[in-house]
């Protein structure tokens, strides 16, 4: 069986598509066995910023930046001509011209669209009316986007593949280069409108006596210069594994005030590095992804935060190897 994977997350910052990407590649890894034969395909090699040791998946590389333009012109074609059983996308976004098998991580296009410009809007929502119904196989990260994308596009053959916080583990924490209070809250996301950072804002506003930290890279969608930014807030940008641990670890609470999430991996990580309490915005994903491991409230309203830790004691399950396995049976049987 020939199997390629569109390899374009090699080569972008990791965010939460990218870290579902690079985590299932490397349990297929130890999957795909010298029966098979499998490649992921990147642009120039120079492209690549995510490197990772592979066993039995090959690299393969051609002309070209990991842009659109790559994606939706040279790599099917280069694809086309190597004639393979599948060809695995793992970020939202197939070719057109050889569609595939697709993740569809969300609909953010559709629903949460003032988070992208209007270029991408158009860019996503006609790749996806063009390849919906002709992906081979469409898998998503949660039951609540799998049953939203078969409603929208009148489909069926969707399959849930959980994210997970598996990779967060091995991580070492240290220690970011930030004057920390004893006692802070601490958030994190790309900062577009549907993050829903201006909760954060306010809650901040509303209890002065309070810090609040927010690591992430400020997206070309997220004003704040009609906002007035309290001293109490601290945007700390793009952290890393480790800092972000540290955080995690230290904070009195974790906080996701996100309105809209396929899946949202970011409380998975805060619980499996030991967060003593993750508080998140009640919408029905969340819900279904931590269920009694969360404190849920409504952050557009939420005025304090001495809130009644009535969880339960975290337990994974949620893991990539799973989804990984999953993913291998449903193309093994094609």
């Amino acid at each position: 069986m020939k199997i390629i994977i569109n390899g374009k997350f090699l080569c972008q910052k990791i965010t939460g598509v990218q870290r579902f990407a690079i985590e299932i590649v490397k349990e297929l890894d130890k999957l795909f066995t010298s029966e098979y034969e499998v490649y992921i395909v990147c642009p120039d090699k120079s492209e690549v910023c995510n490197h990772i040791d592979f066993k039995n998946i090959k690299l393969l590389y051609t002309k070209g930046k990991a842009n659109y333009l790559w994606e939706q012109w040279t790599l099917p074609r280069f694809v086309k001509k190597q004639k393979p059983d599948h060809f695995l996308n793992l970020c939202n976004v197939a070719p057109i011209l050889y569609p595939g098998s697709c993740v569809v991580h969300d609909l953010g296009c559709i629903d949460a669209a003032a988070g992208f410009s209007k270029k991408q809007n158009l860019v996503y929502r006609f790749i996806n009316k063009r390849n919906i119904k002709r992906y081979k196989n469409i898998f998503t990260v949660s039951n609540v986007m799998k049953q939203r994308i078969e409603e929208y596009y009148k489909v069926s053959n969707v399959n849930v593949i959980y994210n997970s916080a598996d990779h967060i583990r091995s991580v070492t924490a240290k220690k970011p280069n930030l004057e920390l209070k004893n006692h802070f809250y601490f958030s994190l996301g790309s900062m577009n409108p549907n993050k829903n950072f201006k909760a954060i804002i306010r809650l901040a506003n509303l209890n002065p006596d309070k810090f609040f930290y927010i690591s992430g890279k400020k997206a070309k969608s997220f004003n704040d210069e009609e906002l007035v930014i309290p001293s109490n807030v601290i945007f700390c940008g793009y952290l890393s594994d480790e800092e972000i641990v540290y955080m995690y670890r230290n904070c009195d609470a974790f906080l996701f005030p996100s309105v809209y999430e396929g899946f949202g991996i970011p409380p998975l990580e805060a619980l499996e590095s030991g967060c003593q309490l993750v508080i998140c915005n009640d919408i029905p994903v969340l819900r279904e992804v931590y269920s009694n491991y969360c404190v849920f409230v409504d952050f557009n309203t939420l005025e304090s935060l001495d809130i009644n830790k009535n969880i339960k004691s975290f337990e994974s399950v949620y893991h990539w190897k799973d989804g990984a396995k999953k993913i291998f049976d449903i193309l093994n049987a094609q």
